[in-house]
């Protein structure tokens, strides 16, 4: 009984062994990898798209590149500075790149740990600075200016360390940059100075507006004055010359109608019946009250 038991376990032991040696032979790649085949160490040049290989057990291995979209997150602060020599830094960057799945092979054979070490930290954060120094202080933490520089300086270093063709960047996004405090104070206080400035010139301006506005009135007052004065003077003229005119009129009349019988006609209308005390002819005065008597 013990030998047949032990017959069994033996059958069975076997069996896992071709079980596994079997199902070791086949590797699938599936969709968003390819495979690169590795015989005893030896990398091939030859990749492999998705699908399902057959390969010597032990002795060759099929590994699995992924090739879909990579997100990678950088949580460390990475300080930089502008091209105006202004501090500033750049954390928690998530860069999206993508491999060449032809160079699949490339980096298997050249690039060690290349699923977490493909786009490392140091070339992320050499390609922010080199980015940061392209861009003027009012300018490097503005997301269209710094993101836009970062993903041309990475592709370039990228470009450097592996060649043209090898790593794609997709994106870089930067979810936290400022300045440094220092910097921050003195934007603060020049916001302070402008905002300052500002009031005081529409101040300026409002009282500039105002003074210019009461010299228009004076002028628009002593013009019309003026205007007011002058025609005063042109009525008084008028009335003075229509009032000569009519006195002149009347004198003229009055003139034309006096006449030598007129006259001795007043005179006697005028008489009150007594002589004239004094009569002169000439140059003689004679009193000749005593002759009335």
């Amino acid at each position: 009984m013990k030998k047949h038991t032990g017959t069994i376990a033996i059958i069975i032991l076997v069996a896992a062994v071709v079980i596994v040696t079997v199902l070791s032979t086949f590797t699938i790649v599936p969709s968003g990898y390819v495979g690169v085949r590795v015989t005893m160490g030896q990398v091939s040049d030859t990749v492999l798209k998705s699908g399902t290989y057959l390969h010597i057990p032990f002795v060759e291995s099929i590994t699995k590149v992924m090739t879909k979209q990579v997100d990678q997150v950088y949580k460390d602060a990475i300080w930089g500075e502008s091209s105006e020599q202004t501090a500033v830094y750049m954390s928690d960057t998530t860069v999206t790149y993508k491999l060449n799945p032809d160079m699949a092979s490339y980096v298997v054979k050249n690039v060690a740990n290349y699923d977490e070490d493909l786009v490392n930290m140091t070339l992320v954060s050499s390609a922010l600075k080199a980015a940061a120094r392209t861009l003027a202080t009012d300018q490097v933490t503005n997301r269209s200016y710094i993101e836009a520089a970062a993903v041309e300086s990475l592709q370039n270093a990228v470009n450097t360390k592996y060649g043209s063709d090898v790593v794609t960047i997709l994106n870089v996004n930067i979810n936290d940059m400022d300045f440094e405090e220092s910097y921050q104070n003195a934007i603060a206080e020049r916001q302070l100075a402008e905002q300052a400035y500002q009031k005081q010139a529409i101040e300026n301006k409002t009282a500039l507006e105002k003074a210019e506005a009461d010299k228009q009135v004076a002028i628009t007052n002593a013009e019309a004055q003026a205007e007011a004065d002058r025609i005063a003077a042109e009525v008084q003229a008028e009335i003075v010359r229509i009032e000569a005119e009519a006195q002149a009129e009347a004198n003229e009349k009055l003139a034309a109608s006096i006449s030598d019988e007129l006259i001795e006609y007043q005179k006697i209308e005028a008489w009150d019946g007594k002589l004239p005390v004094v009569q002169g002819s000439g140059s003689a005065i004679v009193d000749v009250s005593g002759l009335v008597e």
